[in-house]
């Protein structure tokens, strides 16, 4: 690994950066999101997220199990990962029940009800069937976008719903987009890479226990957060 030397005049990368394999493998050239109403803001080593700019082709799949309900109209929010959702039964019941909905990377997204609108990062109703669902029961829900989607970043809004509420990486150079006008972006995305913590930028009223989720989410990504001394 690389070590860098720690500065203490001007900003650096040295300030968060503290050793990393390879900068041409952990970093990439990104595109940040024009401002909407005002210029947005990247200051340098805030954590990013990432929205789909795009339609999405959203299916729903039979029930792999025992009930013959189904889903019927089903949407995704803009910015909702592609991939295959499954919607879980995990309580059965007469004419109801309750599941969760997985996402793509093994999360849950939400929880709900047989019967009652579902509104996460899918939008649906899980219908009643003439033989009721069992615990186990399956449906897979396939998010697909078409050639052509293009990915921009933003600050980490970890109450978003459109995908930028997922940690994608750090802004390493500190940048403005004016309204309605893209930004290139360098921003840290992979590693094996060592981070100071201290040098982290985040959102306005982050408490510690998101800190501690955020830092888990830059651990999966190979970026790995320390207190230096």
């Amino acid at each position: 690994m690389r070590a860098y030397v720690f500065k203490t005049d001007l900003p650096g990368l040295s300030d968060l950066i503290h050793s990393e394999y390879d900068p041409t493998y952990t970093t990439d050239e990104r595109k940040g999101r024009g401002g909407v109403g005002t210029a947005r803001a990247f200051p340098a080593f805030v954590l990013l997220g990432t929205i789909l700019i795009g339609a999405a082709t959203v299916t729903a799949g039979a029930v792999v199990g025992t009930g013959n309900g189904a889903i019927g109209a089903v949407t995704a929010d803009v910015g909702a990962p592609a991939g295959v959702y499954s919607v879980v039964v995990v309580s059965a019941a007469a004419n109801g029940g309750s599941f969760q909905v997985i996402k793509p990377d093994g999360g849950v997204d939400g929880a709900g009800s047989v019967g009652v609108a579902y509104n996460g990062a899918l939008n649906f109703t899980l219908a009643d069937g003439s033989t009721d669902f069992a615990v186990g029961d399956r449906i897979p829900v396939t998010v697909a976008y078409a050639a052509g989607v293009v990915e921009k970043d933003v600050p980490w809004d970890p109450a978003a719903t459109d995908g930028t509420q997922i940690i994608t990486g750090i802004n390493l150079f500190e940048a403005e987009a004016p309204v309605g006008q893209d930004v290139e972006l360098k921003s840290l995305r992979r590693g094996p890479v060592i981070v100071r913590r201290e040098a982290i930028v985040w959102p306005a009223g982050a408490t510690a226990a998101l800190k501690e989720a955020a830092y888990a989410r830059l651990a999966e990504l190979g970026i790995r957060p320390f207190v230096s001394g």
